[in-house]
């Protein structure tokens, strides 16, 4: 009898383990994570400032997003409820404060987690201990159209995707009128653009013709962002995250909403 209690048992544990990633139809992948909360190295947990947007998207072995300041990328494997990361790459942009007090804290916690947990929409990961290190809430993901898109990497038409020259700023806004503008570092620019679902067709683009020597290098960066444009196939948002990739499924540009 005891015997049979216990087979009953194990047939049932099965499936509240499977629930350990899935609450309210919400998984691990099927949104983009904001980090709201972290530990920090006084091993206590400190709220993230509402002006700092720390992301996680996890999708087919990778983990990607935004420390805060740098776009980072990792490998990572999920079973159940456990979850570990492996080491991140990340761009290597100088951050000011406080966005290094938040992205140094969010690294350690990604390559400290064991396993994670997803309730009422939030994610917490956890570490060897099963103790909370980041909390995170599902970010809700923007409009194409009627928002200012600011540009954090570019592909430079040199085989790589490459983060902005610091001080530069390129922005780009796609209207309800199918005209895509904005700024390419130094001059205004237009381009008619098309969407259909995913799929993405901009026109070469216009500029106006002033010239600007600085920062240094500005002028080239924008040759190669408006020569990049016309690439994009195919556009993806994931949270406040804007992807343009070409048809052979490189980066052409990613963007963060809310660029002014």
């Amino acid at each position: 009898m005891n015997m049979r209690w216990l087979g009953m048992l194990i047939v049932w544990a099965a499936p509240v383990l499977a629930l350990a990633g899935k609450v309210d139809g919400t998984t691990l992948e099927n949104a983009t994570w904001q980090l709201t909360r972290v530990v920090y190295a006084d091993r206590q947990m400190h709220a993230v400032p509402d002006r700092i947007e720390a992301t996680a998207t996890f999708s087919k072995g990778v983990v990607s997003g935004s420390g805060g300041c740098n776009r980072y990328t990792a490998s990572y494997v999920a079973d159940g409820g456990k979850l570990t990361i492996g080491s991140a790459a990340t761009t290597m942009m100088a951050c000011p404060e406080p966005q290094t007090s938040v992205e140094q804290p969010f690294m350690s916690a990604l390559a400290m987690t064991m396993g994670y947990k997803i309730e009422g929409g939030q994610l917490t990961l956890l570490d060897a201990g099963g103790q909370a290190i980041a909390v995170f809430k599902v970010q809700q993901p923007m409009a194409l159209k009627g928002v200012t898109w600011r540009a954090t990497v570019y592909n430079n038409g040199r085989g790589g995707a490459v983060s902005l020259i610091d001080g530069s700023k390129i922005t780009a806004r796609f209207g309800a009128d199918g005209v895509l503008s904005g700024s390419s570092g130094c001059n205004r620019y237009r381009a008619a653009y098309v969407t259909q679902g995913s799929s993405l067709t901009i026109q070469p683009p216009t500029a106006t013709r002033k010239t600007c020597s600085r920062p240094e290098g500005v002028m080239k960066q924008e040759g190669e962002y408006l020569n990049a444009l016309p690439a994009a196939v195919t556009y993806t948002i994931r949270g406040r995250q804007l992807e343009l990739r070409s048809a052979d499924d490189a980066l052409v540009a990613l963007f963060q909403a809310g660029g002014g």
